[in-house]
């Protein structure tokens, strides 16, 4: 299992927990006080681990 940042509000089991749920995205947010925006993001997703922040692609070319 990855680290989870130290003030991270969620965790791979909330995220667990967060798309097995049969509540609403405004009832979760509010159980586990995140925003509204986090609640949809790990309701829909397909897996619960962090993914990386790093871009895909450069957006310049080296020579």
């Amino acid at each position: 299992m990855s680290q989870v940042h130290a003030r991270a509000r969620t965790t791979p089991l909330i995220r667990a927990e967060i798309r097995a749920s049969e509540l609403g995205v405004v009832e979760l947010a509010e159980r586990y006080n995140i925003s509204r925006a986090t609640a949809a993001k790990w309701k829909s997703r397909e897996d619960v681990q962090d993914r990386s922040h790093r871009p895909h692609k450069l957006s310049t070319t080296l020579p």
